[in-house]
């Protein structure tokens, strides 16, 4: 699945990139705003030949408000709620992923979101990084702490198509690569997503040095 772009792995090309755009605003948008907001994918000329299709097959409504035209997407159409939920995977894999990690038997010290899926970019070769820290008091030779991460990954790329990545780590091994200042640490300050109520660890302050 491409998060950055959800639709456009069901609906490719034109169509799907301004139904996307409809999608997501409830306000009447004129063409030009339409492929302005497909950020370059579609151009003007292909934007007007979707929206003419698209209001012929009755999801999109055009109201003339000379010299304009303005389109919406019709959410009495019976694929509007479809359309509107394909838009939001992303929000609804993270909705899920909390979820899943909320009903564990074995719960996780905290859990991030990292990566490309976090920043809403990635596409369907893009790995979906998840970091998990295990309790002190939890082994990591656990058999229901494995299974538990074993079947989230799995059911995250059931979910998605995209291979789930996880990083594991324990409560006290994260604390540390968060005050070292490790490379996934200002990762997960920049654009880290939380999957429990754990916030991230705050950083050591730098000591000064005495002359």
């Amino acid at each position: 699945m491409d998060l950055g772009d959800p639709i456009r792995s069901v609906i490719p090309g034109s169509q799907g990139e301004v139904l996307a755009v409809l999608a997501r605003t409830e306000q009447p948008l004129s063409g030009r705003r339409v492929a302005d907001l497909t950020n370059g994918r579609v151009s003007q000329t292909g934007t007007n030949l979707a929206l003419r299709s698209l209001v012929t097959a009755g999801l999109v409504v055009v109201e003339a408000h000379p010299p304009a035209k303005l389109y919406r997407l019709n959410r009495q159409h019976l694929a509007a709620t479809c359309i509107e939920a394909i838009v939001t995977l992303r929000e609804q894999l993270i909705d899920t992923m909390r979820h899943r990690l909320d009903s564990w038997a074995v719960p996780a010290w905290g859990a991030w979101l990292f990566g490309s899926a976090a920043r809403g970019g990635g596409d369907e070769s893009s790995d979906i990084d998840v970091v998990i820290v295990r309790s002190g008091d939890v082994d990591d030779a656990d058999p229901e702490w494995i299974d538990q991460v074993e079947r989230l990954a799995a059911d995250v790329t059931a979910w998605t198509g995209n291979s789930c990545e996880i990083v594991e780590y324990d409560a006290a091994e994260f604390r540390e690569l968060m005050a070292r200042g490790h490379r996934l640490a200002a990762d997960l300050r920049a654009d880290g997503v939380a999957l429990t109520s754990r916030r991230l660890p705050r950083p050591v302050p730098a000591t000064r040095s005495r002359r």
